[in-house]
């Protein structure tokens, strides 16, 4: 049974959606290569059925350009590096336009070295972070990434204090003639926009997402945002995950951490790419990981389950859907984004 209202849903087609998203970061004063490329991220999220990291998110990114801490010109710069690894100052810029600029870094000194480590500091939210090993693996290479979120709103496992962002990681491996395996989740229980989309379609939660300001368990998204908690994924284990990112991406890159009160700008960046030539003849390795997927896939699934699937193949299968019948927004969230875009002078063509 839906515990979900009747909120009325919408589908847009994408091309629609690209145009608009870039005319909204236009009008927030972005270049019109920066405002067509983060547009398109954030749409390509939702194509992905990752609505937590979609178009919505441009209420959040104009309010930040508005306070000064995305600035909308800004390109980042190499702050150092060696020949395998790198610093990237993300000069307050888009976070999607520092990490893609890590990312291809990353790719370069792989491809010479085997190996590369990219960090990344001063730097703005990046939007979905499986977009970075996603862009990795699709020039043949292995792609890695951490994520600290500065926010602190998840609580310690066993703990009742808000002491870390939702530090997301992602893993994508390319597979000859198919999409790359993508693993792409918050070492939290759930992403904290999820929660938001959950909110406007008034969806009820599992327990063990989240707690109260009271420390007790919720099913109800909106008490988050009523001073709540969100837990670790996996109890112990995912607390465990969620300190490796925030050493790796925080501390490591420069960018600080919430649990020390260090004020960051947003998200700090730890990406790796590994090319898999340096290890093993390529064409083999990649063999290997078109057999591996095939073997997964032809498993045996439970009565319940259509399918068995491997990772990566929930985003396309979206992706299939929304390319033919429209972006799907359910009206609460569209109103939104609609009144985001009036803020800076822009409306959504119907025509």
């Amino acid at each position: 049974m839906s515990h979900e209202r009747d909120h009325p849903l919408l589908r847009v087609p994408i091309e629609k959606l690209n145009d608009f998203a870039t005319r909204i970061f236009l009008g927030a004063g972005a270049p019109a290569d920066t405002a067509r490329f983060v547009g398109e991220s954030l749409v390509k999220s939702d194509l992905y059925g990752v609505r937590s990291h979609g178009l919505q998110l441009c209420i959040a990114y104009l309010a930040r350009i508005q306070s000064g801490l995305i600035q909308p010109s800004a390109q980042p710069t190499i702050a150092h590096e060696s020949a395998a690894t790198a610093r990237v100052n993300g000069q307050r810029a888009f976070g999607q336009i520092v990490a893609e600029r890590a990312a291809l870094i990353a790719i370069e000194k792989a491809r010479q070295h085997g190996v590369a480590i990219v960090c990344a500091d001063n730097c703005n939210h990046v939007g979905r972070i499986g977009a970075y090993p996603e862009l990795i693996a699709d020039a043949g290479l292995i792609g890695f990434a951490l994520v600290n979120a500065t926010t602190a709103i998840v609580a310690p496992h066993g703990g009742l204090r808000n002491y870390f962002g939702t530090n997301p990681l992602a893993f994508a491996v390319p597979v000859p003639n198919d999409h790359p395996i993508l693993i792409d989740f918050a070492t939290s229980s759930v992403a904290a926009n999820k929660l938001r989309v959950l909110s406007n379609k008034g969806a009820k939660i599992p327990l063990g997402w989240i707690l109260d300001k009271d420390g007790m368990p919720s099913d109800n998204p909106n008490d988050f945002f009523d001073g709540g908690y969100l837990l670790p994924m996996g109890m112990h284990k995912g607390y465990g995950l969620l300190i490796m990112v925030e050493v790796l991406a925080g501390l490591l890159s420069g960018t600080g951490s919430s649990v020390l009160a260090k004020s960051a700008l947003g998200n700090g960046v730890f990406l790796i790419a590994i090319a898999p030539e340096f290890f093993r003849v390529s064409s083999e390795f990649y063999d290997d990981m078109r057999r591996l997927v095939a073997a997964l896939r032809a498993t045996p699934p439970l009565e319940h389950v259509d399918a068995v699937l491997v990772p990566g193949d929930p985003e396309a299968h979206a992706a299939a859907d929304q390319l033919r019948d429209g972006i799907e927004y359910d009206d609460v969230t569209w109103q939104k984004i609609l009144q985001a875009a009036q803020s800076v002078g822009v409306a959504f063509a119907v025509a």
